[in-house]
């Protein structure tokens, strides 16, 4: 409730969290993202596989930006890839 209820996430649907369910890099660079203060940085990434229009472009940015996490290689992030 609290993740919902701070703007960190909106859940499976408008009526389920499925909290048994895999998070993607992309989804939990998003979630500590959102939960840091949504504070963007000046630049972005030059990862071929996030869009600049993605949902988890600005915490991509965020997360690489303050050493948080960085790609899978010098050019890929692989924000679908399931986070461990």
């Amino acid at each position: 409730m609290w993740a919902v209820e701070n703007g960190i996430t909106t859940g499976k649907t408008a009526t389920s969290f499925d909290p048994n369910a895999v998070c993607t890099r992309g989804q939990i660079v998003t979630f500590l993202f959102r939960a840091s203060g949504n504070e963007k940085v000046a630049t972005g990434t030059d990862f071929a596989d996030v869009a600049s229009g993605s949902y988890c472009a600005d915490a991509v940015a965020w997360a690489v930006a303050n050493g948080v996490t960085k790609g899978t290689t010098a050019t890929t992030f692989a924000p679908n890839a399931t986070c461990t």
